[in-house]
């Protein structure tokens, strides 16, 4: 019986493996994009689920996972084409990123561990784990639903690990992101809670595409600020043991909160202004790198509104703002 129980088992890990590699080769990537959307979606889910099981390395699995995330992207640019706010469509989307993201936290225990081969990548590892909260985020903003907080919480986890394994700030390129390929943990951590801080109800989904298209590079831009002495200026604050996402600040009041994370907008500020000149000066959007699929009117008109988006004049309205007004008569 045990023989038998054994071979099972050896079938079944064959099997496993085979299913992981199966993804890996290129005959079937053409076969998976050459079917129906929702059968391809559902094929490419099973296939990643198998590979969970599969014995493999940490560098082999890492290896796999890029190769999962560009397969995702492929079917997530077709999902894109239709409305995220029909019910298949969206659930179908999410579905696939967080069986993606599943690989990633299989294999985190690994490198917070210290393994060799996993470790001189741990970068690019993060900031694609990182990525896919981004991207989940981006599917809820298209279909006009609310963000959850578990995966709030998945985030603000992801970026705490890439402090902890001293990677948040290293720069790396990510070949999916066809706008600009330099990004690294922070600015993609900065990049989804811009995403979340849009005014979102207000935008089309092209809209917010666009906006999705700009912000890699944007997000860039941001600074993270030492929360040790006050500041005035335009921060975005948030908590690594919160929730939900982040908030706009105008004062940073001196803390001792080890959650506490605070990055200064003020460059994205004059960004976003200074492409609005270019524009109004005749500059056309392809010349600053805003695209080819957009012209200076739709341009100018999401600048404008990203702008008031993350760069009020006014921030009266944001919760807890009576108590900078303290600090500051305090200062006095």
């Amino acid at each position: 019986m045990n023989d038998v129980s054994s071979a099972s088992s050896a079938a079944s890990s064959a099997a496993s493996s085979a299913a992981s590699h199966r993804l890996m080769q290129k005959g079937w990537a053409t076969q998976l994009f050459a079917a129906e959307l929702p059968q391809a979606s559902a094929q490419l889910r099973t296939e990643m689920e198998r590979a969970l099981d599969a014995p493999m390395s940490a560098f082999e699995r890492f290896r796999l996972t890029e190769v999962c995330r560009v397969l995702v992207m492929g079917l997530h640019n077709r999902w894109c084409r239709l409305s995220h706010k029909e019910e298949m469509a969206f659930a179908s989307d999410v579905a696939l990123w967080q069986a993606l993201w599943s690989h990633y936290s299989l294999s985190l225990r690994t490198l917070l561990d210290g393994d060799p081969e996993l470790t001189p990548h741990k970068a690019f590892f993060m900031q694609q784990s990182l990525f896919i909260g981004k991207q989940l985020r981006l599917i809820h903003a298209l279909s006009h639903r609310p963000f959850p907080e578990k995966l709030w919480k998945e985030i603000h986890a992801y970026y705490r690990f890439s402090e902890l394994l001293q990677c948040a700030l290293e720069n790396v390129t990510d070949k999916l992101l066809t706008s600009e390929n330099r990004v690294c943990c922070y600015s993609t951590y900065v990049h989804t809670l811009l995403i979340d801080l849009a005014n979102l109800p207000v935008l089309s989904s092209q809209q917010i595409l666009w906006m999705d298209r700009w912000l890699p590079r944007l997000a860039r831009k941001a600074q993270p600020v030492d929360t040790s002495a006050p500041q005035i200026g335009l921060f975005l604050e948030t908590h690594l043991d919160s929730n939900q996402g982040g908030v706009l600040r105008a004062r940073v009041k001196p803390s001792s909160d080890p959650s506490l994370r605070v990055a200064d907008l003020n460059e994205i500020a004059k960004t976003l202004r200074r492409r609005r000149r270019h524009l109004i000066t005749g500059e056309t959007p392809a010349r600053i790198k805003l695209g080819e699929d957009i012209n200076s009117d739709q341009a100018t008109t999401l600048l404008a509104h990203l702008e008031a988006a993350w760069c009020p004049p006014d921030l009266s309205h944001v919760p807890d703002a009576p108590q900078f007004d303290d600090w500051e008569t305090s200062k006095a």
